[in-house]
C-alpha cells in the first residue's frame, strides 16, 4: 500500500514538474514578446519624433528650419540628384481656381508639390555627348482624376528666347542657356515659362543608359510599323518583335529614315512609351522592385525625385490604364530659321488649347498673352495644321493606331533634306560636327 502512494505521489510530481515547465516556457515567451513589442513601440516612438532639423525655403525665397522625424527624413532623402543637381525653388505665383482649395488628392504626398492635386516631371534623353536632349516630355499626373498626360516637345521647337545657340533650338538649351543656372534648371526654366506649366521634378539619362535598362528589363515587346533606318548597317524591320537595348535606342533616335524627319521620330518615341509602358505593367512588383533598385545602384538615372515620391508615382502609375494615359505633342510645323536650320515653330493659339484642356487642371485658362511663344510662321500663313490635333492614349497605340494620324485635317509638309542642322543628309542620322551643340 505504501508503494502505490509512493508511486502516485511521484506520478504526481512528474505531472507538475511538466506544468510548471510548461508554464515557465510559456510564461519566458510572454515576457519575450512582451519586450520585442515594447521595443517596436518604442523604436516607432522614436522615428516618428521630429529630432532631425531640415533647412528649407519658402516660395518668397526665404530659409526656415523645420524639424522632421527619422522615417520622414528616410523618405525625403533624394539619393539620385547628385548628377545633375537641385532645382531652385519656383517662386512664381499660381492662381489657382475657386474649387482647388477643397482639392484632397488622396495620395498622401508630403512633399511640397507646386499645385496640390497634380504633380509634373520633366524628363529628357540625352545624346552621347550629353549636350543635346534628344528627347524631351513632360509628365503630367493628374492625381485627383487618376490620369497621366504627356507631352511631348520635339527637340527642334523654337525658343529664342533661352539658348545662346544660333539655331534657337530647345534641345541647346541644356548645353548653351543661361549661364548662371546649372544646366538642368535651364531645360526646366525654358519649358515651363515657353508653356505655363508649373514643373515639381526632372529625371534625366542618356542614350547609352537606355541601352542598359532596356537589356536588364529583358527587351520590349513591339510592332514597329514600317521599316527604320539608322544607318546602312542598322536598320530595323516592320512587324512584331522584342527590340534589345540597342535596338531601343536606334528606334527612339533614328530621324532621317523618316519622311517627317524629327516629327517622325517623336511619333516613334511615342509607340515605344507605349510598349515600354505594356511591359512595365506586365512585371510584378518583385522584378520592378529589382529593376528599379539596380537603375538606381548603376547611375543610369539623375533625378530630384525623393524616394517617397518615387514610391507614390511608381503606384498611380500602375494602378491606372493605358487608355488613362494620353500622349500629345506641341502643335506646330517645320520651317527654316536663317538660311540652314530646320526648327519646329509652335503654333500658340493650338498650343493653349492643349495646355488648358489637360495640363493646368486647376488653374485658370492662359490667354493668348499669357505666353511669349515665338511664332516663326503666323497663325495666317501657316502649312499645315495637321499636327495641332495629335493626342492619342497609350491603349490606342498599342492596338496599332498610327500616332496622330486620325486627328488630320490637312497634309503634312515634310522637312526639308538640305540644309537642316545635319551638315549633309543622306538618308541617315549623322550626330557630327554641328548637331553635337544644337546646330
Amino acid at each position: 500500500m505504501a508503494n502505490k502512494i509512493s508511486s502516485s505521489k511521484n506520478n504526481n510530481a512528474k505531472v507538475s514538474g511538466k506544468k510548471k515547465r510548461k508554464s515557465s516556457v510559456q510564461e519566458k515567451i510572454i515576457i519575450a514578446v512582451s519586450i520585442i513589442v515594447g521595443i517596436i513601440i518604442i523604436a516607432v516612438m522614436v522615428l516618428n519624433i521630429p529630432i532631425i532639423a531640415v533647412s528649407k525655403t519658402d516660395k518668397s525665397g526665404g530659409t526656415y528650419t523645420e524639424y522632421i522625424s527619422i522615417i520622414n527624413w528616410v523618405k525625403s532623402r533624394r539619393p539620385m540628384v547628385g548628377v545633375e543637381g537641385e532645382l531652385s525653388k519656383d517662386t512664381n505665383s499660381y492662381e489657382l481656381n475657386s474649387n482647388a482649395g477643397e482639392i484632397d488628392d488622396k495620395r498622401d504626398f508630403t512633399n511640397d508639390q507646386i499645385i496640390e492635386g497634380q504633380f509634373t516631371v520633366l524628363c529628357l534623353g540625352f545624346d552621347e555627348t550629353r549636350s543635346n536632349s534628344d528627347v524631351i516630355m513632360l509628365f503630367h499626373f493628374d492625381i485627383i482624376n487618376d490620369k497621366i498626360n504627356i507631352l511631348q516637345i520635339p527637340r527642334d521647337s523654337f525658343v529664342p528666347d533661352f539658348t545662346n545657340s544660333e539655331t534657337g533650338k530647345i534641345n541647346s538649351v541644356y548645353t548653351l542657356g543661361d549661364e548662371n543656372l546649372i544646366p538642368i534648371q535651364r531645360v526646366v526654366d525654358a519649358v515651363r515659362d515657353t508653356f505655363g506649366i508649373p514643373i515639381d521634378r526632372y529625371i534625366t539619362t542618356g542614350c547609352d543608359d537606355i541601352v542598359d535598362m532596356v537589356d536588364i528589363i529583358g527587351g520590349i515587346p513591339i510592332n514597329l510599323p514600317e521599316q527604320v533606318i539608322y544607318s546602312y548597317d542598322k536598320v530595323l524591320y516592320p512587324g512584331e518583335q522584342v527590340l534589345n537595348g540597342e535596338q531601343a535606342e536606334l528606334f527612339v533616335r533614328a530621324r532621317k529614315g523618316y519622311n517627317e524627319g524629327d516629327i517622325g521620330r517623336v511619333k516613334a518615341q511615342r509607340i515605344f512609351l507605349a510598349a515600354a509602358m505594356e511591359k512595365a505593367l506586365d512585371l510584378g512588383p518583385i522584378q520592378l522592385t529589382k529593376f528599379l533598385t539596380e537603375v538606381y545602384n548603376k547611375g543610369y538615372i539623375g533625378t530630384d525625385l525623393t524616394l517617397q515620391e518615387m514610391s507614390i508615382l511608381s503606384d498611380f502609375g500602375s494602378s491606372i490604364d493605358l487608355d488613362d494615359v494620353t500622349v500629345h505633342m506641341v502643335p506646330g510645323e517645320a520651317t527654316y530659321y536663317g538660311d540652314y536650320y530646320s526648327v519646329w515653330s509652335i503654333h500658340k493659339n493650338a498650343t493653349i488649347d492643349v495646355i488648358n484642356e489637360y495640363f493646368r487642371p486647376y488653374q485658370p485658362e492662359l490667354s493668348y498673352d499669357s505666353l511669349s511663344i515665338t511664332e516663326l510662321i503666323e497663325s495666317d500663313y501657316y502649312n499645315t495644321d495637321i499636327y495641332d490635333e495629335n493626342q492619342d492614349t497609350l491603349q490606342e497605340i498599342a492596338d496599332g493606331a498610327t500616332p496622330g494620324e486620325s486627328k488630320k485635317t490637312t497634309e503634312p509638309i515634310t522637312e526639308p533634306v538640305y540644309g537642316s542642322d545635319d551638315v549633309y543628309n543622306d538618308g541617315y542620322d549623322n550626330y557630327d560636327s554641328y548637331d553635337n551643340y544644337g546646330y
